[in-house]
């Protein structure tokens, strides 16, 4: 069997964020967003490349079909964020604190999650390839019809 392939996140230099209001469709490119707080924001459709997120704010945030490429997400929190339908390549996430995270019908690739706590993770058929969980703690994940390939649980918590 081979090993988890993992992302390659090399960041270029990080343009820091106006502080706007997210859009749906939106194009996010190069960008560092430090401390947003975006509770009940769309951004349904947005694309997000060569970006950093930390310690952002994503309660109720809608971010549904957007693409998340080559990205940081570092102690984001949220209740509620709606991934459903979204890609997520070549993605890190650490120290994330969420809640009723919705990743239905999401599609994750080359993506390490280490650290942190979900707390009821909606995965229901979503596409797992390459996704590495590291010393985290994952509450009641919901992997229904969910297609997981080269998906490890190292040092992980998988309560009920």
């Amino acid at each position: 069997m081979r090993a988890v392939r993992r992302p390659q996140v090399r960041l270029p230099e990080l343009a820091a964020y106006d502080g706007g209001e997210l859009e749906a469709e939106g194009d996010y490119d190069g960008l560092e967003f430090t401390g947003a707080d975006w509770a009940g924001q769309s951004a349904r459709g947005a694309r997000f490349m060569d970006c950093a997120l930390r310690r952002c704010t994503l309660d109720e945030t809608v971010l549904g079909r957007a693409r998340i490429i080559d990205s940081v997400l570092s102690g984001v929190r949220g209740v509620g964020t709606d991934l459903s339908q979204a890609s997520l390549r070549d993605v890190e996430v650490t120290e994330a604190r969420l809640g009723g995270t919705q990743l239905h019908g999401a599609v994750l690739e080359r993506v390490v999650v280490r650290g942190g706590k979900i707390d009821f993770p909606n995965l229901r058929k979503a596409k797992l390839r390459d996704v590495a969980f590291e010393g985290c703690v994952l509450v009641e994940a919901d992997f229904a019809g969910a297609e997981l390939e080269r998906v490890t649980f190292d040092d992980c918590t998988l309560a009920r």
